[in-house]
């Protein structure tokens, strides 16, 4: 079943390493595949030519560029394939060996027959916002990425990374080690609402500590528990 059939599960993978095979050297796969660099893809592209994004990423060493058509074996030890070609019958033949496999596809041509899809995101440092129609309606999803980029700026990406600090803090660990599981999470929405006091984010440690109990004076409760 399809992601179109059943309805996908969003996921955040890490590829770091990851073998990723791109069939297909166009725009369209250069726009899927060499985001997918950042993230420490193992990254192969199968196609006979390929745009300048793609080719600078061979020159560069980034990635492995494979001078020919298609054929079957490709997605040998692939976790992802990107069936990103020009010719349906290509990119079908692709996702029939990916479905072969423990191996998802991404077809650009045919979300509904496609195992994967991406969402249309929005990054801001550790933060990511996605949203999918489980490849129905790209045109959709670019719509509400761009109103997204619109409204959450660098400052919530911020925001996230200081939570993520005060989360390894050994200070807020200690404070909140005899605390159950709602104790504690009263106690990081309580911070989270210091944070979020003037209604945009605020780089406030010392207010997010004192509300996690790990600065001078009482921890604040959330009164939105």
């Amino acid at each position: 079943m399809t992601p179109a059939e059943t309805g996908g599960v969003p996921l955040v993978a890490c590829l770091a390493g990851q073998r990723v095979v791109c069939v297909g050297g166009g725009p369209v796969a250069a726009a899927k595949a060499l985001p997918l660099l950042d993230a420490g893809a193992d990254l192969l592209v199968v196609a006979p030519t390929a745009v300048e994004g793609i080719r600078a990423a061979a020159v560069a060493g980034r990635l492995r560029w494979e001078r020919r058509v298609y054929a079957a074996g490709d997605l040998d030890r692939a976790l992802l394939a990107l069936a990103a070609t020009a010719d349906p019958g290509v990119n079908a033949r692709v996702a029939a060996e990916a479905a072969r496999r423990p191996c998802l596809c991404v077809r650009v041509d045919s979300g509904a027959a496609a195992t994967a899809s991406f969402a249309a995101a929005v990054r801001r440092g550790p933060l990511t916002i996605a949203v999918s129609t489980d490849g129905r309606a790209p045109v959709l999803s670019r719509w509400l990425r761009q109103r997204l980029e619109a409204e959450y700026g660098p400052e919530w990406g911020e925001l996230a990374a200081l939570l993520g600090e005060l989360r390894a803090s050994p200070e807020v660990e200690a404070a909140m080690a005899g605390l159950d599981a709602a104790g504690r999470a009263r106690r990081w929405r309580a911070a989270l609402d210091a944070l979020l006091a003037g209604g945009a984010p605020s780089p406030d440690r010392a207010a997010a500590l004192a509300r996690l109990g790990a600065a001078p004076g009482p921890p604040i409760s959330s009164s939105r528990d």
